[in-house]
């Protein structure tokens, strides 16, 4: 009885071996490898652009020509021009340099009399004092904005002041809001 004892005891044992082996096997995949499975994908990159277009009351393009003629003592003189935002980003718009001292071609005359400004954005200036740039505001993609430079010449301007010239360049800038 020993030995049939002895017997079923080994097959109990064989049986209880195979079970964890075969439990084991289902378990714990017997190659190592995982299913997977990938795509590939495309990234594009469009960066925003901020580009200026200027125009003015006479037709120029792309530019503006203002021109302030037979100005007298005690007059104030407007021209438009215009902006336009021509980006895909909205921008911050300057005038730098409307009228800079050192354009002007007045012999004796003061050139503090010469005065300029941006119709509801600056008032009247003398040109001695003008900022370096007139800030004129945001302008939205395909935005345009009109603008008036205004100028004028003192009251008290004599006449040292006639068939003097003023030429200058004024440059408009956007900046990336």
């Amino acid at each position: 009885m020993s030995s049939r004892f002895n017997a079923k005891k080994i097959r109990t044992i064989a049986v209880a071996i195979a079970l964890v082996g075969g439990v084991a096997a289902v378990a714990i995949p017997a190659t190592g490898a995982d299913f997977s499975a990938s795509q590939v994908g495309h990234v594009n990159v469009a960066t925003a652009k901020l580009t200026v277009s200027l125009t003015d009351d006479i037709g120029s393009t792309n530019t503006f020509n203002l021109n302030f003629s037979n100005l007298k003592p005690g007059e104030v003189q407007h021209q438009a021009f215009y902006v336009t935002n021509t980006g895909s980003i909205p921008a911050v718009a300057k005038l730098g340099n409307p009228i800079h001292v050192s354009s002007l071609s007045i012999g004796s005359a003061n050139p503090a009399q010469l005065s300029a400004g941006i119709s509801g954005i600056t008032s009247l200036t003398p040109v001695t004092s003008l900022p370096a740039s007139f800030g004129l505001g945001v302008i939205q993609p395909g935005e345009t904005k009109k603008f008036v430079l205004d100028v004028a010449l003192a009251q008290a301007a004599g006449n040292e002041w006639q068939n003097a010239s003023v030429v200058a360049s004024a440059t408009v800038t956007l900046d990336q809001q």
